[in-house]
């Protein structure tokens, strides 16, 4: 087998290397990678570092307020006497390869079309992926090495992983990487995207693909994640009709009996009497996300030293993810949890109220885990961030040049 010469200057490029952070991080390739806790993206992490000091290293606010998180968690742990290489090492090296791939964004590395590119072969490449699994399994191949099938416990026709772990975390990635895409031509079109936008011949086998992976993969976090992502469509022009669309297709899943579905439904159901209790009887995996933001919201008394500094039994509580009672912030403290806020809406989110704020709460949980497919979300909305950012400079820039023409 001949493979193509990629010459080395081209690897070492600030664009190659950004590009592979950002790809690495939002897929997972079982046959090699084998679970969440990847060799390959834990090696890649460890020589960070020498990356980020390698190309001409800049003090970004990602460095500062990387840095100042870490170092609280570390202190507080300390503190606590609870200090633990799978949670806090993890934390240091994702927060290292994050201000890496931030240094390059900050750069100017990606163009905005280069950025839009790559979400776009990214949806597809999930939606071919997904199809080549259809078709393995419906003929009864449950291993197939090249199409991320490895004979994983829960293979079948309506529970497939894509190019991920699971399907849970194949939903995620996926749309993050749509609302990425949307926010992209948004800009690149210089108004808001509509439904019929994304059926013209440019971008209709992306939406196609996108909606097969999310209806078909088997995941309620898909549905979910649909849900949320129907808002950006909801205006006061299109709510006549995007939303009994919206409620005809739940109503569809509903009658066709789609699990994944009405685990969802089930869940918001849940949620809306505000019992964490009932929530993890309706839906035990998505109630262990939400239950702990609504419990941060309800049931924080910052009279408490826990309250600030995180629990002393939560490093070896294993089972806390299970517990109704769990805060978001739990682990190392409102302080710490503070500062990650800062983190996301200083480097990753430009407007708190938003669709990636729901999207952070709902989908991520609004922390900053030691899971991949959470950090491979954070650096798409960063780039889309940035380039808002860009855009938002020109326009000024653009009308102080129109004004003082008009002056002279």
């Amino acid at each position: 087998m001949i493979f193509p010469h990629i010459p080395w200057r081209i690897i070492f490029s600030d664009k190659f290397i950004a590009t592979f952070t950002l790809v690495l991080f939002n897929i997972l390739f079982v046959p090699i990678e084998q679970g969440a806790f990847s060799v390959v993206k834990i090696g890649f992490m460890g020589i960070c570092p020498l990356i980020f000091f390698a190309k001409k290293p800049i003090v970004t606010k990602a460095f500062m307020l990387g840095a100042l998180y870490w170092i609280v968690c570390y202190t507080l742990s300390l503190v606590k006497g609870e200090i633990r290489f799978s949670t806090l090492g993890f934390l240091g090296m994702h927060l290292i390869m994050y201000i890496t791939y931030f240094s390059f964004i900050v750069k100017g590395t990606f163009t905005l079309d280069y950025f839009t590119k790559i979400l776009k072969y990214l949806i597809l490449a999930y939606g071919i992926v997904l199809i080549g699994q259809q078709l393995c399994v419906l003929v009864g191949l449950r291993n197939m090495p090249l199409l991320n099938l490895q004979n994983q416990f829960f293979l079948s026709i309506t529970k497939l992983p894509a190019l991920t772990l699971e399907p849970s975390h194949s939903a995620r990635i996926l749309t993050f990487a749509m609302l990425g895409y949307l926010r992209c031509l948004e800009m690149a079109k210089g108004h808001t995207i509509i439904i019929k936008d994304l059926f013209d011949k440019e971008h209709r086998v992306v939406t196609i693909l996108f909606l097969w992976c999310m209806l078909l993969m088997g995941s309620g976090t898909a549905f979910v994640g649909l849900a949320a992502l129907s808002l950006y469509f909801i205006t006061r022009k299109t709510a006549i009709y995007i939303i009994p669309m919206i409620i005809g297709l739940f109503f569809i899943g509903h009658t066709l009996e789609i699990r994944q579905m009405n685990r969802a439904v089930a869940l918001a159901q849940a949620a809306s009497t505000g019992s964490t209790e009932e929530m993890f009887e309706a839906e035990g995996s998505g109630a262990s996300r939400f239950a702990p933001v609504l419990n941060a919201i309800t049931k924080t008394d910052v009279t408490q030293l826990e309250t600030w500094i995180g629990k002393k039994s939560m490093e070896k509580d294993k089972y806390w993810w299970k517990r109704t009672d769990t805060k978001i912030y739990d682990q190392y403290g409102l302080i710490a949890f503070i500062i990650s806020l800062v983190f996301i809406y200083s480097c990753v989110i430009r407007h708190f109220f938003s669709i990636e704020t729901l999207l952070y709460l709902i989908l991520l949980g609004f922390t900053l885990g030691n899971i991949y497919y959470a950090w491979g979300c954070l650096m798409i909305m960063t780039g889309v961030t940035y380039f808002q950012k860009i855009c938002i400079e020109n326009d000024t820039i653009r009308i102080s040049q129109h004004n003082n023409s008009i002056k002279q």
